[in-house]
């Protein structure tokens, strides 16, 4: 799931223009936000962002530390 680092976004609307689904992208005060309802996960918005302000969750800082599975955090099975 793809989110916006509101301290590079430029609000270009790029994004907005490759976005296959009308309403997923919306600019808000200036910058990009991703509907995540809307959003099919097609990651063209990334692929086109020209400050590359539209990143993979996986590296979203608000999820930090919330991994599922093998690493860190949450999901870490102790025998």
């Amino acid at each position: 799931m793809p989110w916006v680092n509101k301290e590079t976004c430029v609000g270009c609307n790029i994004c907005i223009d490759v976005c296959p689904i009308e309403g997923a992208i919306v600019i808000k005060d200036g910058k990009a936000e991703i509907i995540q309802e809307k959003c099919i996960y097609c990651h063209k918005c990334m692929e086109k962002c020209p400050t590359h302000s539209i990143r993979p969750n996986s590296e979203n800082p608000a999820l930090k530390g919330m991994r599922r599975g093998g690493g860190r955090g949450m999901g870490r099975r102790r025998w």
